[in-house]
């Protein structure tokens, strides 16, 4: 036992000084742990807190109303109050992407339940953005007829919530970045690991060792492991510092289960050149297809089948529960550890396998 502790050991120091020699490789992981959640935060954030700028020519109580409704329903809009020469002068230079203007007598208008126009003019530079911003618009109206019990509301919604608190769309998605996160940094250093065994012919030299040739691999994983767990670490703190998002419940990200998964890719590939951009290719259609943006379920059944086939599917599943107290798979929590250890065994037995035949032969 003791030998073979001496050698896991062994291979768990030289894989931390070949790190240590490579200091600004440790510092790009850990950019890249967070470079992956302030991307996915942008891509979020798109059709929120759209800068608009309000032309207010009533100045009434119910004009003030109307703004604040418009900036609370589903955080569409950032109002920025302005006259109408510089809301004039930021639509043109791309300041702010939409004017609403509300005209003189809004209020009385509306305390006598008469119709009024209100003009809104929206940058159309952009199709997709065009449509989310106009499409703020309704819902707005009727949270402001509603509050105001004003008649011919054709339209109420009853909500009966079946979760005891609402998760927003920025918070949600900042934590499944984080399995997105564990999936390239865990999985591309354990892969570079085992490829420059490869590479450098070093297994040729291992199988002197009266030690199976192995357990220094299994050193070096650890290492990798371990400098994997740092990083996600510090995209962690960032999340709970920078977005207040606080855990419900302790959970362990699943940085050993995509090391496995890494040890794996690093064997079939056997080059390092190579693997960072096959792991980035694999973690955007894992991302896209795991829940990450919200449940998988919500995408449609065939979609949904395909996602059960992601590990960061599980991962997400886990990590909502852990952090949001959500269970946005259908399978239990036990269910998704259970999938993401199979992961984990069936590239551990994967990488093992191409090793031993690389050891032998």
């Amino acid at each position: 036992m003791k030998p073979t502790l001496t050698a896991l050991g062994g291979g768990f120091r030289a894989e931390i000084q070949s790190l240590r020699r490579s200091r600004l490789l440790i510092v790009l992981t850990i950019a890249e742990a967070v470079t992956f959640l302030m991307l996915v935060s942008i891509f979020g954030l798109i059709g929120n807190h759209v800068p608009t700028a309000v032309v207010n020519r009533d100045g009434g109580k119910l004009a003030d109303q109307w703004v604040q409704e418009m900036s609370a329903t589903y955080h569409t809009y950032g109002v920025r109050y302005m006259d109408a020469r510089s809301a004039e002068q930021a639509l043109a230079q791309g300041d702010v992407a939409a004017i609403l203007w509300i005209p003189a007598g809004f209020s009385q208008h509306m305390a006598h339940h008469t119709m009024i126009r209100i003009h809104f003019v929206v940058d159309n530079v952009n199709a997709d953005l065009t449509n989310e911003v106009e499409l703020g618009i309704p819902p707005a109206a009727r949270a402001f007829a509603v509050t105001n019990h004003f008649p011919g509301i054709r339209v109420l919604t009853a909500e009966k919530d079946l979760v005891r608190h609402e998760v927003g769309f920025i918070p949600y998605l900042v934590v499944s970045a984080l399995a997105l996160a564990a999936f390239v940094v865990a999985g591309t250093l354990a892969a570079s690991a085992v490829a420059r065994e490869f590479e450098a012919r070093t297994l040729a030299y291992i199988k002197l060792s009266p030690m199976h040739p192995l357990v220094p691999l299994a050193g070096r994983l650890l290492a990798t492991g371990a400098v994997s767990a740092a990083a996600v670490g510090v995209a962690a703190v960032l999340v709970i510092a920078g977005y207040g998002v606080t855990p419900d419940h302790p959970a362990a990200l699943a940085v050993v289960i995509f090391s496995c998964i890494g040890a794996g890719i690093g064997t079939l590939v056997r080059r390092t050149l190579p693997l960072s951009a096959l792991i980035f290719g694999l973690a955007l259609a894992f991302y896209l297809d795991s829940g990450s943006l919200e449940p998988a379920r919500f995408y449609g059944n065939n979609l949904w089948v395909v996602a059960h086939t992601s590990p960061v599917y599980y991962a997400v599943g886990i990590l909502q529960y852990a952090v949001h107290g959500l269970q946005v798979t259908p399978e239990t929590i036990g269910v998704n550890f259970a999938a993401l250890i199979g992961w984990a065994l069936l590239a551990a037995g994967a990488a093992w396998l191409g090793l031993r035949r690389a050891v032998v032969t």
